[in-house]
């Protein structure tokens, strides 16, 4: 007897994302999963008085997007601190911040993010902590640059690190100090990390962390995302998406990265084996580690083959001898987790994949699926690699957007920039490309970064833009392949979740560069809808 459907979606342009049937005009669901994919005609059998009928009218239906480098745990930033990327000057940065403390007299810290670095110099250096004591004096500050790798704070915020540093001997959230007088002097290098470090500094910066979860989540249901890859994750960030699963919140499943340090100890990696055992089912995994090898261009600490353009006495260094971190890979892969490499430079992505081929070497091949995260350069002979290795490349498309002046561009240099984020060379060359946000930083939107990957418009590296049907890939089923999951979810086929997104237009009769423009319209989550535009 055919089960008769509890939804079904009609007259639809389905792009299914099944190479074996690419499109469709109907689908059928049941207890959360897909049932059927064919004709508005044979749909009709599944039809029974229960079923909630959902009319397309001819709009778009995809496999609900998966981003696959997120950092929604962060999500604290989006709730309660103030936004910077709109200023264009070191005033804006300073008078936005003190409008924003006094709004909110009630918040123990005054948080900012997403400040540009051409914005915050003067006279190309970073304000001191004396420059924002003169801003906002009775509470702490921390104010993080749009990459997440530079921090400023002010002097009462350093106390209280310094403190917490102490305690915990800790080179966490690394501080610049004075060359002369050995006093911090409220630049931050990797002040992320301060929101791991434990004890009172992380509480403070981590306080409305569920609030802006809560935030986030609904963001990214209405861009049509339900499924992410946290990529930066303790047990605190798994314990509030299982909190918001026990409300019923979770609008999204969560494959976990657990971060892994400097100071990772012995005892923490048996919280991690106790991690992965405990979160492992559909909503909320964590069979992943995330390392760093390297920073980003912007600080110039992204490990480079060749010298920076701008700086040439630097190539930028890796965060661990290589030894070691074959080491520390190696020791993840026997134990069974899947690594994430976060590898911005050329340099860095070599020592990542050279540790990987380590570990295969030593332990033995396996469906290991590692992954490095950004490749924002990557050198002609490493690209092979990917394929050869398994490995998988996570990329952030819309990151190409850079204009000639801006500290990205000229940190590499115009011939470097015309071989930044080699999609097409991954995907010519049999890697798997899975495409993502890497959010807080970015555009959560996927349509903005399927924009990136097929139309890059600043008059280069249009030989690296792919074909829509690719980027559409990369933003499904390779991204369910990035976290095991391609067996049951990145495509509309029966006995997959129904994880469905609906849009306003078919992308294959978009302009390329206009793609962004479309609009989800329905969000759907295992059968049921989380999101719906007023225009659907």
């Amino acid at each position: 007897m055919v089960k008769k459907a509890s939804l079904l979606i009609r007259n639809g342009r389905i792009y299914t994302v099944d190479k074996r049937r690419s499109r469709a005009e109907a689908l059928a669901v049941h207890d959360g999963r897909i049932i059927f994919v064919g004709t508005n005609e044979q749909a009709e059998d599944f039809t029974g008085p229960d079923t909630r009928i959902v009319d397309a009218k001819g709009r778009m239906v995809l496999p609900g997007f998966i981003d696959s480098h997120v950092h929604y745990a962060s999500g604290y930033m989006e709730a309660s601190w103030v936004e910077l990327s709109s200023a264009s000057s070191l005033d804006d940065i300073f008078e936005m911040t003190s409008e924003h403390a006094r709004k909110h007299p009630g918040h123990r810290l005054v948080g900012g993010f997403g400040w540009e670095y051409e914005a915050a110099q003067s006279k190309g250096k970073l304000p001191t902590k004396e420059d924002l004591d003169g801003i906002v004096s009775d509470r702490p500050v921390l104010l993080i640059s749009y990459d997440a790798w530079t921090g400023l704070a002010n002097s009462r915020f350093i106390e209280l690190a310094v403190e917490a540093l102490r305690k915990r001997s800790s080179t966490l959230g690394d501080m610049e100090r004075d060359p002369d007088t050995g006093e911090p002097t409220g630049v931050f290098y990797d002040p992320y990390d301060l929101a791991y470090m434990g004890g009172s500094v992380s509480e403070l910066i981590r306080e409305n962390e569920l609030e802006g979860l809560r935030e986030v989540i609904g963001q990214a249901n209405r861009v049509g995302i339900t499924s992410i890859h946290e990529a930066q994750a303790d047990v605190r960030d798994l314990e509030a998406f299982q909190q918001l699963r026990s409300e019923g919140a979770l609008n999204v499943r969560v494959h976990n990265a657990l971060y892994h340090h400097r100071e990772t100890k012995e005892e923490d990696l048996a919280r991690f084996k106790e991690l992965r055992s405990r979160y492992s089912d559909e909503w909320i995994k964590a069979g992943a580690v995330k390392l760093f090898i390297d920073g980003v261009p912007e600080s110039h600490t992204a490990a480079m083959l060749d010298a920076y353009s701008d700086r040439p006495s630097t190539k930028g260094e890796t965060k661990f001898e290589p030894k070691e971190f074959n080491d520390i890979v190696e020791r993840f892969d026997r134990m069974g987790f899947q690594c994430l490499v976060h590898a911005c430079g050329d340099r860095g992505v070599r020592t990542a994949l050279d540790a990987y081929e380590n570990a295969m070497n030593r332990n033995g091949r396996r469906d290991s699926r590692h992954r490095i995260e950004h490749i924002e350069i990557v050198s002609d002979q490493d690209i092979p690699r990917f394929k050869q290795l398994g490995v998988i490349a996570c990329v952030q498309p819309e990151y190409w957007e850079y204009a000639p002046d801006a500290p990205y561009y000229l940190a590499f240099g115009s011939e470097r920039m015309k071989r930044a984020y080699r999609l097409k060379s991954l995907l010519s060359a049999g890697a798997v490309l899975a495409l993502s946000s890497d959010w807080f930083i970015a555009d959560i939107n996927p349509l903005v970064g399927i924009q990136g990957a097929v139309s890059r418009g600043r008059g280069f590296g249009q030989e690296q833009e792919i074909s829509l049907a690719d980027a559409i890939e990369g933003y499904t089923m390779n991204g369910a392949y990035a976290s095991f999951e391609e067996d049951v979810k990145g495509s509309l086929e029966p006995g997959k979740f129904a994880d469905i997104v609906i849009l306003s237009e078919d992308l294959f009769e978009m302009p390329p560069d206009k793609i962004s423009e479309a609009k989800v319209l329905m969000t759907i989550l295992g059968g049921n809808e989380v999101y719906r535009s007023e225009e659907f």
